[in-house]
């Protein structure tokens, strides 16, 4: 929107670590991209349904505005920042506070700086980049709750060329400085230019080494002015192979009305999220965009009764992210093929090994991960999904103490699923290797690693039958 108001560690390091190196690891237990789905750190699928929050310009109402946001059911909140080169600048510890606010209230946050907003300018992209490298450290601790949204609006001119050569040259800067976050950037013209991403999406897309950003539509009365422009923008930009979501929305705006009920049934169809605009503070000529007449909440204006109240809209489509009501596979499903069976997602993302190499070293409860061992039960089996070289995956199951020191298990299936490689270990083949069937009592590290050649490693789960 247009200015309208003027650690827990993942790996152990351990002796046999001399054995190995690893390389080029995404981080594990953050959001993630697969296909047009944006999955979260249980591996399970996520669709946003959440409102804009006007933080920068109303601080001293932040908290409010985001426990108000939380009684409409909403599960994400986005939150204008400022990089302090046209907003006031947020703070490291304002910034701290934001998450926690939306940790307390159960919310996905989707950071965004604002000061950006309609400039076709790559200084004022490069200064919001920097803003980020500046709060690195905060927001690679909270890659399961945090969405970083690069700079609100950049590239106000319809180009898709110029904002896409911006973007591939802010995305690189951004992964170079060790940000893990799963990255939103907005399209071009003043975010209602679509065609950007449809022309140049893959191209911005692939400036991530970690395959990890979202598009974000801001349909107003040019994105979103009638029911076709709603869903030709949607499927357009779906058809790049990466998700979108409708980044912010109304039910009009300065030039013309916009099919808000549309975006809504059409997000729902798709599985694609959306944010409203916005929670509340608009300038009094553009106070029709507030949702709530106070910024405490309850008292709904016509805009803010449709987009909670909808059929499609808050109340009734929105789920809480599984990272605070823990793995929920309901929504998603990592198997091959039909499959249906439960499972537990244990590492979702991108890394990379070579010979003797691990790409994954995940600990268990034992060890002080997440993974619970005695859930290793009687007809269940690992499934691990790969790609590189077809015979070079390697799980071996470890125990530091009192179990096999260093157990490599056979597959006892493989395969080709969603355009990657495929294992599956059995529970059989786990004991066999492992020694015992005792798992809560020995084993302390899974490992997935290569062999002699190389392997990118993309899921593990534990499915049960």
């Amino acid at each position: 929107m247009k200015k309208l108001f003027n650690g827990a560690l993942l790996m152990i390091l351990m002796a046999v670590s001399l054995l190995f190196t690893k390389v080029d690891v995404k981080a594990a237990g953050g959001f993630t991209v697969s296909g047009n789905s944006i999955i979260d750190a249980n591996g399970n699928a996520f669709v946003m349904r959440g409102i804009n929050i006007p933080y920068n310009w109303y601080t001293s109402y932040g908290q409010a505005m985001i426990q108000g946001a939380k009684s409409t059911g909403a599960n994400t909140v986005r939150i204008v920042l400022g990089d302090g080169r046209k907003y006031q600048k947020t703070s490291a510890s304002e910034l701290e506070n934001i998450i926690k606010w939306c940790k307390d209230n159960q919310m996905i946050c989707i950071l965004e700086v604002h000061d950006a907003t309609g400039s076709d300018s790559y200084d004022d992209l490069n200064a919001a980049v920097d803003y980020w490298i500046e709060n690195k450290d905060l927001l690679n601790s909270n890659t399961d709750t945090v969405i970083v949204n690069i700079a609100n609006e950049w590239y106000g001119s319809w180009n898709g060329w110029e904002w896409a050569r911006g973007y591939n040259s802010a995305i690189s800067k951004i992964r170079n400085n060790g940000i893990d976050n799963l990255l939103m950037v907005d399209c071009a013209g003043w975010g209602q230019y679509p065609d950007s991403i449809k022309d140049y999406g893959k191209y911005v897309f692939s400036a991530d080494p970690h395959k990890n950003t979202v598009f974000s539509i801001h349909m107003y009365e040019y994105a979103g002015g009638s029911p076709n422009i709603v869903r030709t923008n949607i499927d357009n930009a779906l058809a790049t192979g990466s998700p979108v979501v409708i980044g912010e929305f109304a039910s009009r705006h300065t030039n013309g009305d916009v099919a808000e009920n549309t975006i809504m049934e059409y997000c729902q169809q798709k599985n694609v999220g959306y944010l409203g605009w916005s929670w509340w503070g608009n300038n009094d000529d553009m106070k029709y965009l507030d949702l709530v007449y106070d910024y405490n909440g309850g008292n709904y204006s016509e805009w803010g009764n449709t987009l909670v109240y909808d059929t499609n809209g808050i109340k009734n489509t929105s789920k809480i992210c599984s990272v605070y009501t823990g793995n929920n596979t309901d929504d998603y499903n990592s198997n091959k093929g039909n499959e249906s069976a439960p499972y537990e997602s244990i590492f979702w993302g991108y890394s990379t090994a070579y010979c003797w190499g691990q790409a994954a070293c995940i600990p268990t409860k034992r060890a002080g991960g997440n993974f619970e061992p005695g859930h290793i039960t009687p007809g269940g089996h690992f499934y691990v999904e790969y790609s590189g070289d077809k015979d070079e995956i390697e799980l071996i199951l470890q125990s530091f103490k009192g179990g096999a020191q260093w157990a490599k298990v056979a597959p006892s299936q493989s395969g080709v699923a969603n355009g990657h490689y495929y294992c599956e270990y059995s529970y059989e083949n786990c004991v066999n290797a492992f020694g015992t069937n005792e798992f809560d009592n020995y084993l302390d590290m899974i490992n997935i690693g290569a062999k002699s050649g190389s392997i990118q490693l993309y899921s593990v789960c534990y499915t049960y039958y």
